[in-house]
C-alpha cells in the first residue's frame, strides 16, 4: 500500500479555520484506490500507513467514468514520450455526490476531444484515454514536456520572453476561437519545449476549461492568477491571467 496523495483538512470554528484531520489517498498493489483519514499528525509529511483511520476502498464507479465509444483511445503500448494524468482524488469524499466528481473528469475529456480535432502548436498534444477492462477511464494521455515556465522563471533561465508571450497568446486565441476558455492560465500550466534553437510555450491542464458562458464549477483558477469571485467561464479570465503572465515575464530574471 502506497500513499499517493495527502492533504490537511480544515473546518470553520469560532470564525477561524482550524485543523480537523489529514486526508490520505492510497494506491494498492491490486490497482485499487483507498481513502483514509488520520488525526495522529498535523503535518502531512509525518503521515504513515500504520496510523490511518477508517481505511476504505474507493469503488471504481465513484471515480472512474465509463468511456464513451467516441472517445479517442490512447495508443498501446504507450510511447516513452507520453504523460499519463490520473484523476486527483483529494476532492473525493465517500459521502459526496460521486456523479459530480465523474462529470468533472468527463468535462475535461470532452475539451481534449475538441482540441484533438483542432490541434495547435502552443497547446499540448492529446493522445487519448486509458480505458480499463471494465470500460472505465483510468487516465488521460498527453505528450510529455520537459519543464514548466514557472521553473524557468524561478531558475532565471534565459529564453526569448517575447516569443514565449506571443506563443501563449496564440494558444489562448485558438482556444477562444473554438468557444473554449482555459480559466487557469498560470506559469505552472505553461510547459516549455525546445523547437530548433528556441523554447516554445505549450498550454496544459484543462480541468478548469469550460465553454464560454458556462459556470466554472468547483475547480476555477489559481489564486493570484485569476479574477476574484469569477464564477463564469469568460474571456476576461484568460485575458487577466495573460496580463499577469506578461508582468511575470517582464519582471523575472
Amino acid at each position: 500500500m502506497e500513499i499517493i496523495e495527502k492533504a490537511e483538512a480544515f473546518i470553520e470554528k469560532d470564525d477561524d479555520m482550524v485543523y480537523d484531520h489529514t486526508k490520505v489517498i492510497l494506491g494498492g498493489a491490486d490497482g485499487n484506490f483507498y481513502y483514509a483519514r488520520t488525526t495522529h499528525h498535523r503535518k502531512v509529511k509525518d503521515v504513515n500507513t500504520d496510523q490511518l483511520d477508517n481505511m476504505q476502498r474507493i469503488p471504481d464507479e465513484h471515480i472512474l467514468p465509463l468511456a464513451d465509444p467516441d472517445f479517442t483511445l490512447a495508443p498501446e503500448p504507450l510511447p516513452s514520450t507520453a504523460y499519463v494524468k490520473r484523476p486527483s482524488l483529494l476532492n473525493y469524499e465517500p459521502e459526496n455526490d460521486h456523479q459530480e466528481f465523474l462529470d468533472l473528469i468527463l468535462s475535461e475529456i470532452r475539451v481534449w476531444e475538441i482540441l484533438g480535432r483542432n490541434p495547435h502548436p502552443n497547446i499540448a498534444t492529446y493522445l487519448g484515454c486509458l480505458v480499463n477492462k471494465q470500460g472505465r477511464i483510468s487516465g488521460l494521455v498527453y505528450a510529455k514536456y520537459p519543464v514548466a515556465l514557472s521553473q524557468l522563471l524561478k531558475d532565471g533561465t534565459p529564453f526569448n520572453r517575447e516569443r514565449c508571450f506571443s506563443g501563449i497568446e496564440a494558444g489562448i486565441n485558438h482556444l477562444h476561437s473554438l468557444g473554449l476558455i482555459h480559466n487557469d492560465i498560470n506559469p505552472t500550466n505553461i510547459m516549455m519545449v525546445r523547437v530548433g534553437d528556441e523554447m516554445e510555450p505549450v498550454i496544459i491542464d484543462f480541468d478548469s476549461c469550460r465553454s464560454e458562458g458556462e459556470e466554472l464549477g468547483p475547480k476555477g483558477g489559481t489564486m493570484g492568477w485569476c479574477l476574484e469571485d469569477a464564477d463564469i467561464s469568460s474571456r476576461d479570465n484568460d485575458l487577466y491571467a495573460l496580463s499577469k503572465i506578461r508582468d511575470a515575464l517582464g519582471k523575472s530574471g
